[in-house]
């Protein structure tokens, strides 16, 4: 009878603790497995960006010449507007 008495006792106890900081508990809970979540997916961008033999393929890239040279008319600021109402950008 002892025993069943002592297992009441922790259980009320358990109940009370429960009841008193079910908050407080599911908050840490809820924190504490969002901090592991993170750590872990901060893991598999540091593991998957580690160099493994992979090289890229990139091109040369090239830029138009001929639009580079209607930018740098555009920047000529001797240059009237347009007739269509469009001013220059590069303008004061």
């Amino acid at each position: 009878m002892d025993i069943n008495l002592s297992i009441q006792s922790a259980k009320k106890l358990l109940v009370a603790f429960l009841h008193r900081f079910h908050v407080v508990l599911f908050v840490i809970v809820v924190l504490g497995g969002l901090a592991v979540i993170i750590l872990l997916l901060n893991n598999i961008v540091v593991l998957s960006s580690q160099s493994n033999g992979y090289t890229a393929n990139t091109n040369n890239a090239s830029f138009d010449q001929a639009t580079i040279k209607k930018i740098q008319d555009l920047e000529n600021r001797d240059q009237t507007p347009p007739s269509s109402g469009r001013t220059n950008p590069f303008v004061e």
